[in-house]
């Protein structure tokens, strides 16, 4: 697969600096989002990173990345989310960390809690990384709960 077309070098440096910081800190987490989809084989240009961590780790991803942070952990509530995360800027990349627990979306006007079993994963081999993904079948879940038509299509054609 030709992913350099929608996954940038910055995209790939950034990775290459947080997971092996995870690795050596025991932190337990999940590539969700755009990029788990990219790693299926969807073609979407990649915007942000998008990683799950869990509660017991999230302050600690904090204290590891503090020169990195954009935004601070805090609780996110609007039309779609309810969930606490941070943004960081690594390379000129979003990278949206949320804690797995505790959060949930939004359909019609329904808070439905999100999947947090971090250990439920597909290992992806990226660029010499190891990464820890969603299942495919879960982002597809994910993305029909939020309405997102388009992306549940082009998603399903990857089953």
């Amino acid at each position: 697969m030709y992913y350099e077309d929608f996954i940038s070098e910055n995209h790939i440096r950034a990775l290459k600096l947080i997971i092996p910081i995870f690795e050596q800190h025991n932190i337990t987490y999940r590539i969700t989002g755009g990029l788990a989809g990219n790693l299926y084989g969807s073609q979407w240009p990649l915007h942000d990173i998008d990683i799950e961590v869990a509660q017991k780790d999230i302050e600690r991803v904090k204290e590891l990345f503090h020169e990195y942070i954009a935004i601070d952990l805090m609780r996110i509530v609007d039309d779609e989310f309810d969930l606490l995360m941070m943004t960081l800027v690594i390379y000129g990349v979003d990278i949206e960390i949320n804690q797995a627990e505790d959060a949930f979306i939004y359909h019609d006007d329904t808070p439905i809690k999100l999947d947090d079993d971090l250990y439920i994963f597909n290992t992806f081999f990226f660029e010499g990384l190891k990464l820890r993904v969603q299942q495919l079948q879960k982002i597809i879940e994910y993305k029909e709960l939020l309405g997102r038509k388009n992306d549940v299509a082009d998603l399903r054609k990857l089953l």
